[in-house]
């Protein structure tokens, strides 16, 4: 049987229409600010922003064009642009990611490298980073910097039809909950219960090899050697060990911020391998920046002291000495991760891991004073200076050491380590 042509033709212009759907939808709602030619009120910079950080921020970067970039993970996201623009510095593009892994900090280095011209590049850099099985090797960036550079991939994109869905419930609850309640479906939904509740798995069945080759925990045969250097109170750090006192604290948690501690802590540091590759990566950054006058920072955000007490817990207090020593040889190192009054007040955190908005500007104030030379900058943002103070003059000094070649300042709750060729 053979169709028609005027059926044949229909046929066609359907089909037509429903492939050009999510083109016409994307075209319009845009849930990335490609084009930004309709505004429908729809709330990009929190849905889009973190249902693909990278795709939103490569779109948005040539847009701005800053010369001074933040790269890291949501907590270099959290030393927002406008912070820096309530201290006078509108040349400050904050280029971090929720979850980001060191290959997407390097990826978009790159494209950094390629496409811009930089003065100041900052990166947020915890030790937690290092491993190259966090967050699974994840990289965003690749697909990010293709969207963003191919009109048509990025219009025919189910991923950005979908965000755009998402934008338009929110902004539409209403109308798409009487859209849900309507059925043309003869079929209900089945309620099954769960073959097998969590709560009936013991810890040994989670950790069975048969369904985890990586979980078994291995028993020790006699006594357990950390890898310290024995003397200076064999924890590893050698003539620093006065820098490094043991964090005895103990008190109740926030239940968030117990289970972070407890589970979560345990996750990062008990099968932590620092990776040769990431390394690798960090010194190109660091390598290319020197060649080209570009100003490089790393810092080290920080995170609650009994999150930090759980590095020593799994015997990577040496490490975590040592990161800070092979990272200053590259570029200073702000360091706010270390066990201060500042780490001890859960005022200033969210969670564990993350601080809040108001340790945040006072954080970009403390990278301002390290990288700005405007007088007027400088002293507004002196002026703000609370509870949190980067030994960047003489008078912020507190305490200084030097071993060798490294060298620490200290202020308040702030370090900066240097090498003498860092």
């Amino acid at each position: 049987m053979r169709l028609k042509p005027t059926l044949y033709t229909a046929a066609i212009a359907v089909t037509g229409l429903l492939a050009l759907a999510p083109v016409a939808f994307n075209a319009v709602v845009d849930a990335y600010d490609h084009n930004q030619l309709v505004d429908l009120g729809l709330d990009k910079k929190e849905i889009s922003v973190k249902a693909h950080y990278p795709l939103y921020k490569m779109i948005e970067y040539p847009r701005v064009k800053a010369s001074t970039v933040i790269l890291g993970d949501s907590r270099a996201r959290a030393l927002q642009d406008r912070y820096w623009q309530e201290l006078g510095r509108d040349d400050v593009y904050n280029f971090a990611y929720g979850g980001a892994t060191v290959y997407e900090i390097y990826d978009t280095f790159e494209y950094l490298r390629d496409n811009a011209e930089l003065e100041t590049l900052i990166v947020s850099l915890p030790l937690r980073s290092m491993d190259a099985r966090f967050k699974g090797g994840m990289n965003r960036v690749p697909e990010a910097i293709a969207l963003a550079n191919d009109p048509f991939a990025y219009y025919t994109n189910w991923f950005v039809a979908r965000t755009g869905w998402s934008l338009m419930k929110d902004r539409y609850p209403e109308t798409f909950k009487a859209i849900s309640s309507l059925s043309l479906s003869p079929v209900t939904e089945a309620k099954a219960a769960d073959f097998g509740a969590i709560e009936t798995l013991s810890v040994e069945a989670l950790l069975d090899p048969a369904l985890c080759d990586e979980c078994a925990l291995t028993t020790p045969n006699g006594t357990l050697v950390l890898p310290v250097l024995h003397g200076y109170r064999g924890t590893g750090y050698g003539r620093w060990a006065n820098f490094w006192p043991e964090i005895t604290i103990e008190r109740d948690l926030p239940q968030l911020f117990a289970k972070q501690v407890g589970t979560n802590g345990a996750a990062d540091w008990r099968r932590f391998k620092q990776s040769d590759e990431l390394w690798q990566m960090v010194e190109e950054i660091a390598r290319w920046s020197r060649e080209n006058d570009v100003e490089l920072i790393f810092i080290i955000p920080p995170t609650i002291s009994e999150m930090q007490r759980r590095i020593s817990d799994f015997g990577l207090a040496s490490a975590n000495h040592k990161f800070r020593e092979r990272l200053s040889g590259l570029a200073p190192v702000v360091d706010f991760d270390f066990d201060t009054p500042f780490t001890r007040d859960l005022a200033n955190f969210t969670d564990a891991y993350h601080f809040g908005s108001d340790p945040a500007r006072r954080i970009v104030g403390e990278l301002l004073l390290l990288t700005d030379r405007d007088e007027d900058r400088i002293a507004t943002t002196i002026k703000r200076r609370e509870g949190l103070v980067c030994p960047v003059t003489p008078d912020d000094t507190k305490t200084s050491h030097s071993a060798g070649t490294l060298s620490l300042l200290e202020g308040k709750s702030c370090r900066i380590w240097r090498q003498a060729n860092g």
